[in-house]
């Protein structure tokens, strides 16, 4: 159990769902300051439900998200946007604006929520850039980036404001392995650097064991997690048939495993 002064993250009681459908329930769980944490689970398992939540995105339809101790759905005004600015986000799909600039893009929330100079902003971008391996693509558009450069794009995107933490949607998905391979070592990385703590939601095994410090298995079918540790630890000796499955097998969700 995480304690309550190494906990950045805390999820407690969480019930989710949209419209008529309950989609998690009775969630809890904390995630460590500075470590890599990683959501797991089948197709329909709710990893990204419970993403949409943590980030404050939707309303949780009972519990609650603390992050840093403040609870994001209860704030508003100046507060609610203090905390937001505290993390960033990169989508599965990157979500570049294909009619800017790699530097442009990467300036967009410095644009949003500063009144820096645009020398500065500029500047702050481009330092950004370079964290990620890409000082030679700023001029550059989405288009003419491979698909692991606009992942790299997208978390140097994520990071402008210098969060404290970084939530991830699928990092590796749609990449080679040599290129998935790259973006986890950059991930590992930028959390010893920077201090980042990063929470991705994946379902990608080599990332999983490459990467994650800790994880959560979400199971659809009791829509609960089922298995919360080391994922070594978990594949070398959990008892629980689902957890076998998921870890020791390249199939991408649990036998069983129920879809929203």
């Amino acid at each position: 159990m995480t304690a309550a002064s190494d906990a950045i993250i805390e999820v407690r009681n969480l019930r989710a769902g949209y419209g008529e459908t309950v989609i998690l329930q009775g969630i809890s769980f904390s995630v460590n300051r500075g470590e890599i944490f990683a959501i797991l689970g089948g197709s329909g398992s709710g990893k990204s439900t419970l993403l949409k939540h943590i980030i404050g995105l939707y309303p949780p339809r009972a519990g609650e998200v603390r992050i840093e101790g403040k609870n994001l759905v209860a704030l508003e005004g100046e507060e609610r946007t203090e905390l937001l600015l505290r993390f960033g986000v990169m989508y599965q799909n990157g979500a570049l604006f294909g009619s800017m600039t790699v530097r442009e893009n990467v300036r967009v929330p410095l644009d949003v929520f500063t009144d820096l100079p645009l020398a500065v902003r500029n500047a702050v971008a481009e330092a950004k850039l370079a964290q990620v391996g890409l000082s030679n693509a700023m001029e550059k558009m989405p288009s003419e980036l491979s698909g692991g450069m606009r992942k790299r794009a997208a978390i140097a995107r994520a990071m402008a404001l210098d969060p404290v933490i970084v939530f991830l949607d699928e990092p590796s998905a749609g990449l080679d392995p040599v290129s998935s391979a790259d973006l986890d070592n950059l991930i590992k990385r930028l959390a010893k650097d920077f201090s980042i703590t990063f929470v991705m939601v994946t379902h990608e095994l080599a990332s999983i064991f490459g990467i994650a410090d800790r994880v959560i298995l979400l199971d659809g079918r009791s829509k609960s997690i089922i298995a919360e540790g080391d994922p070594r630890a978990l594949r070398d000796t959990s008892t629980i048939p689902l957890v076998q499955r998921f870890f020791r097998r390249e199939g991408e969700s649990p036998e069983g495993a129920a879809t929203p």
